[in-house]
């Protein structure tokens, strides 16, 4: 960035690896700021502008395929369903998944999750005990993501590195036309499960949506891919960022980790409080239904608006001390104004945070009683070259040789 709140590049590396820092001067100087790249966006950075914005679907509509991601991977028309359509649809086609994703089946996860994710400890204790440095992202963040969303679709395991393969791809904003076959592999990928499920039903999140009638119909073939999509395209890499994000912050913060561990009773609290300050979706995009007056900023009908959650969940005014992470932050009770936005609010709540929640309360569980303390082996974090999302490429530790 330079002194000029209209430069703003969120895929900008300087910004990426440190975007903090920028929102903080934002939120201070120029709340409502622009960018002209990637199609051009303006920026809300303050808590209380975000919260409104994306409980205000009637104002920031989601209903324009492609845009909640800045740039859209892929052109298309056709919405990921239920997240890019609004009411009285949204509701109806939420309604179908809705108890795909009730805590109590979520809960029903967790004796395999736990077991995955005993397993993937169990071989990196292996490993760091030899002496050996292991990469605390790909050999547990992402498989421990990838494996529960296959236990969540009931999808073979072994195609967890496909669907890696498609999202690292999709979203490389440096090479999209890369990006735009990723997509096109993917919606194969999927056409191919939707035909063999039509043939064969089985007791899986697929067989349940050719179940599923809206408005009297039956989904289509495509209204099935739609929701797929999403469940692809999300089901697990922001909840392997925000893992990666948890377990670079504990290796390098040995007193929160010790905490932690003498306080098991906080890890609830914990999950939260690492939530908000890993907040994994950084940015979320709407589109202006009418011309609005923010700030003295004139957004006209039709104009892409970027909701920061990331910097409002850095926002001072409502978290103090917000690029601390406190774990006992959220021990006492939520007030309105206090929750974190990570999984945004109102209608567009995030469908999966009981997945993201249970994963990341086994791994707090398994790092801070079952493996000893681990150090990074490079001074500084290699972050993702995307502005739109936070996470580590890649966390290489070894075992703490004062522990």
């Amino acid at each position: 960035m330079t002194d000029t709140p209209d430069d703003l590049d969120i895929h900008d590396p300087a910004f990426a690896s440190d975007p903090y820092q920028a929102y903080e001067r934002l939120r201070q100087e120029c709340p409502v700021a622009r960018g002209e790249q990637h199609g051009g966006y303006w920026l809300l950075t303050r808590y209380a502008d975000v919260r409104e914005a994306a409980r205000d679907w009637r104002t920031y509509t989601s209903s324009v395929p492609g845009v909640t991601s800045i740039p859209m991977a892929a052109r298309r028309t056709e919405p990921q369903l239920p997240l890019e359509v609004d009411p009285p649809l949204h509701s109806r086609y939420r309604a179908l998944v809705n108890p795909v994703f009730a805590p109590a089946r979520i809960e029903q996860l967790r004796p395999r999750v736990e077991a995955l994710a005993a397993a993937l400890v169990d071989a990196l204790l292996d490993r760091t005990q030899r002496g050996e440095t292991v990469d605390l992202v790909a050999d547990y963040a992402e498989p421990l993501s990838l494996g529960t969303l296959a236990e969540f679709t009931s999808l073979p395991h072994q195609d967890g590195p496909l669907w890696l393969g498609w999202q690292r791809r999709m979203f490389d904003v440096r090479h999209p036309q890369d990006g735009a076959r990723a997509t096109q592999e993917m919606n194969a990928y999927i056409e191919a499960l939707v035909a063999e499920r039509r043939r064969a039903p089985r007791d899986d999140f697929i067989s349940l949506l050719l179940d599923s009638e809206v408005d009297g119909h039956r989904l289509s073939d495509g209204e099935v891919r739609a929701f797929c999509q999403l469940q692809f395209g999300a089901g697990f890499e922001t909840t392997a960022d925000a893992m990666s994000v948890t377990l670079q912050y504990l290796a390098t913060h040995p007193q929160t980790r010790d905490a932690l561990t003498a306080s098991p009773g906080l890890l609830t609290a914990a999950v939260e409080e690492f939530l908000r300050y890993a907040t994994p979706i950084q940015i979320f995009g709407r589109n202006a239904t009418r011309d609005l007056d923010l700030h003295g900023r004139q957004v006209k009908q039709g104009d892409v608006v970027a909701l920061s959650y990331a910097s409002a969940n850095h926002d001072p005014a409502v978290f103090p001390d917000p690029d601390t992470c406190i774990v006992d932050r959220f021990a006492g009770p939520a007030t309105a104004s206090g929750r974190h936005l990570t999984f945004g609010a109102g209608v567009h709540l995030c469908l999966g945070a009981p997945v993201a929640r249970l994963e990341l309360s086994i791994t707090l569980r398994e790092f801070t009683t079952c493996v000893p303390p681990l150090r990074p082996t490079e001074e500084q974090p290699t972050w993702k070259a995307r502005g739109d999302r936070r996470g580590l490429s890649r966390l290489l530790v070894q075992l703490d040789a004062g522990s």
